[in-house]
C-alpha cells in the first residue's frame, strides 16, 4: 500500500493509505508515526576498488551467487542481497531485504563458497525415481526456503552422467533458468498476478529451460494431492522416467 497522508486527530494519528493492487483506500489509527527517511548501502571504499552498484539505495550489482558484478571474488552477505533481482515474476521480487530471506541467501553463499574456493564437494544423494514426485512436492509444500523466497530459491534435482536422478539442493532459480546444463527440473513457490500462491516446476532439456509448468493453487497450500502428483509425474517422467 502506498502512504497519501498523515493527520493528527487529537493525541492521535491518522495515516491514509491505498491499496497497491486495487487501489481501495483504507485509514488507519496510530499512536505514533514515524517517518523513514530511505536506505542507503554502506559501502564505503568499494566502490573505489570497482565495485559498481545501482539504484536510490547504491545497491551493488552482484550475480545470481552475490558475487560482484564487477569484481570477482567479492561477495556480498546479508540484507544487502536484495541487490539481485531474480525472475520477479508478475513483479514480485524476493525477500533479500529481510532476515527471513537473508538467512537462506547465506546459506546458498556458504555452499557455494565451500565448493568453488575450497574445493569441499557438497553430496548430491540420489533419488529413486518411485519418490521423486513426492519429494518435489513434499519441497513446495513445506520447505523454509521456497516459501520465503518465493519465486527467488528453487529446489533442484538433475539427471546425472550415470543415469541417476540427483539432488541439487536449493538453488537461485533465475540462474537455473539462465544458465546451461544437465537434464532436470527446479520447483518453486511463486504468488501470481492474482495473488494466488502455487507451485511451479522449471523443467531443463537439451541444455536450456523452455517454459514452466505452473501447477494450481490448494486452500491449505497443500500440493501433494493425487491431481499435483498427476500433474508433476508428467513434468518428471521426460528427464526421471515414470515414477
Amino acid at each position: 500500500a502506498s502512504i497519501e497522508r498523515v493527520e493528527q486527530v487529537g493525541s492521535t494519528f491518522r495515516v491514509h493509505t491505498r491499496d497497491s493492487l486495487t487501489g481501495e483506500p483504507l485509514a488507519v489509527e496510530a499512536d505514533e508515526v514515524i517517518a523513514a527517511t530511505g536506505f542507503q548501502c554502506p559501502l564505503r571504499d568499494l566502490t573505489s576498488l570497482g565495485v559498481s552498484v545501482f539504484g536510490q539505495s547504491r545497491l551493488p550489482s552482484m550475480t545470481a551467487h552475490f558475487e560482484s558484478a564487477t569484481v570477482p571474488g567479492l561477495y556480498f552477505a546479508g540484507t544487502i542481497g536484495q541487490g539481485v533481482p531474480g525472475l520477479r515474476r508478475f513483479g514480485i521480487g524476493p525477500n533479500s531485504g529481510a532476515v527471513h530471506g537473508a538467512r537462506y541467501n547465506a546459506r546458498l553463499l556458504v555452499r557455494d563458497l565451500a565448493t568453488r574456493h575450497l574445493g569441499l564437494e557438497i553430496p548430491r544423494p540420489s533419488i529413486a525415481p518411485a519418490k521423486l514426485v513426492g519429494y518435489l512436492l513434499d519441497e513446495v509444500s513445506s520447505a523454509p526456503e521456497l516459501w520465503n523466497q518465493q519465486g527467488f530459491l528453487a529446489r533442484a534435482v538433475i539427471r546425472a552422467a550415470d543415469g541417476s536422478t540427483r539432488d541439487e539442493g536449493i538453488v537461485p532459480l533465475a540462474d537455473w533458468v539462465d544458465r546451461s546444463g544437465p537434464d532436470g527440473v527446479a520447483v518453486a513457490v511463486e504468488t501470481d498476478e492474482r495473488g494466488a500462491i502455487h507451485p511451479v516446476a522449471y523443467r531443463r532439456s537439451a541444455g536450456r529451460v523452455s517454459g514452466e509448468s505452473p501447477l494450481p493453487p490448494h486452500p491449505l497450500h497443500d500440493f501433494r494431492t493425487a491431481d499435483h502428483q498427476r500433474l508433476m509425474s508428467e513434468v518428471v517422467s521426460a528427464f526421471a522416467g515414470s515414477p
